[in-house]
């Protein structure tokens, strides 16, 4: 029954992408929907956007290894979210852009743009990596396969329906599985509830440590807030949602309403990591909620869960393979390579390169040994090179010059991969937070002396 779940809901996900491809005529179709989606799918589609296999299946990790704290992660993030929408969305979907980069471009010029472009491809690898590792290791526990080739498999009917669809493919594939997770968690906590208790009963049978609120540690912690303090959804993934509906009003209240979407969603997927706890005691963390559901609740309930939980992880990783392939084609290929390209030709593009890039996470996620969470914010570091800049040109009196602003944006994004790839973490914190903090003094500075900055 769980199987056959799954089954039919990874094949309504097929054929909701190749519906979409009928709506989609023209690149602006593939990359903005023509700007005509709904508010409402928007609002969906951008909240699903988030809840991904790290506020899911993650969640449940954390709340099964240090107990209730991890709950922190998708509240900071739906913060995260609301503010970043509020900021962003209306001034983004006003500008008539298509990309974050290109609107960089008009403060600091084209190697702004191109470092923005490449440095956003890069950061979202391995977080579209941790939705293929997720999706395979449910996939897998179902079936018996091999885990490299449930990865390949989940992988594929994802690629397959972004590709063809384009954005119109993200908001009926979002809308249909925000459906299945709010559902997927909802029916598990009733269930849990109704056999274990609520969370107070649950947390006096567990260790003592898990009623802690600082038990997940100083670097995840520093994670979440720097991905806080760098407004980290004032990123292509969000921001191209908000640009695909009819309005600047409506792309901000979309936003707004899509972070509100979020904070249910961490208490409920934390309830299950806790119940995965009490139930399992001695089982791999990663697995510990899709254990529990194949172990312990009814077939419906668990397929229901498990369908879910891969709806979370291809609405994210469909989301970042999207919107990392509209920075090519838009930032580097029409910008640099053939700025004369008919519209055709990058349509085409965009078709091809969601499928390379698809493929580089998906060959990520069959070496990746890192928790869950982890992988997602692996490299968030470097994504905090141009906010500083983005957030002097909108609302500081004095602004950087074209010139300081593509140099902060450079230095910001090399410290930012240095700081990740250094072990220990420098401080003892996630580089998120101390790029994040180096990122803004530097555009303090930069707009305080008087030979890097101007009055406007």
């Amino acid at each position: 029954m769980m199987l056959t779940i799954v089954i039919v809901y990874l094949s309504i996900c097929m054929l909701l992408g190749l519906l979409a491809r009928f709506r989609t005529k023209t690149s602006e179709d593939y990359a903005l929907a023509g700007r005509k989606m709904p508010a409402w799918m928007a609002s969906l589609s951008i909240a699903a956007t988030l809840i991904g296999s790290g506020v899911t299946v993650g969640v449940g990790e954390l709340g099964y290894s240090v107990g209730i704290s991890g709950v922190l992660y998708p509240t900071i993030l739906g913060i995260c979210l609301l503010v970043s929408m509020w900021i962003a969305a209306a001034r983004f979907r006003k500008s008539e852009k298509y990309t974050i980069p290109e609107m960089l471009e008009d403060y600091y010029g084209p190697s702004a743009r191109f470092m923005v472009a490449v440095i956003g491809m890069i950061v979202f690898i391995p977080p579209t990596a941790a939705q293929f590792l997720v999706a395979g290791l449910i996939l897998s526990t179902l079936t018996g396969i091999s885990q490299g080739v449930a990865i390949t498999i989940a992988a594929f009917v994802l690629i397959t329906y972004i590709m063809i669809g384009g954005m119109w493919a993200l908001g009926y594939t979002d809308a249909f599985q925000m459906v299945f997770i709010y559902l997927g968690l909802t029916l598990l906590v009733i269930f849990s509830v109704i056999k274990f208790g609520g969370y107070g009963t649950i947390l006096a049978q567990l260790p003592a440590g898990h009623g802690s609120w600082t038990a997940i540690g100083p670097v995840r912690f520093t994670a979440y807030l720097g991905a806080l303090l760098m407004f980290g959804f004032i990123s292509q993934a969000w921001v191209q949602k908000s640009a695909s509906v009819q309005t600047p009003s409506q792309a901000k209240w979309s936003g707004i309403i899509a972070g509100l979407l979020i904070f249910p969603i961490g208490f409920l997927a934390i309830f299950a990591g806790l119940v995965a706890r009490l139930a399992l005691p001695e089982i791999n963390p990663q697995m510990a909620v899709p254990r529990v559901m194949l172990t312990i609740f009814p077939p419906v309930v668990g397929g229901i869960f498990l369908a879910a939980v891969i709806a979370a992880c291809m609405s994210c990783a469909d989301s970042w393979i999207h919107s990392s392939a509209t920075m090519f084609v838009r930032d580097i290929y029409q910008r640099h390579m053939n700025p004369q390209a008919s519209d055709r030709r990058v349509f085409a593009y965009s078709e091809v390169v969601c499928l390379l890039y698809g493929a580089l996470a998906w060959l990520l996620a069959l070496i990746a040994q890192q928790e869950i969470i982890m992988l997602v914010l692996l490299f968030i570091a470097p994504g905090a090179l141009f906010i500083g800049p983005l957030l002097a040109a909108w609302f500081s009196p004095r602004k950087l010059k074209k010139g300081s602003g593509s140099v902060i944006i450079l230095v910001v994004a090399l410290l930012g991969i240095a700081l990740s790839l250094k072990r220990p973490f420098l401080w003892g914190v996630h580089p998120a937070f101390s790029t994040t903090i180096i990122a803004y003094l530097l555009t303090v500075l930069g707009l305080l002396l008087p030979w890097t900055s101007y009055r406007s």
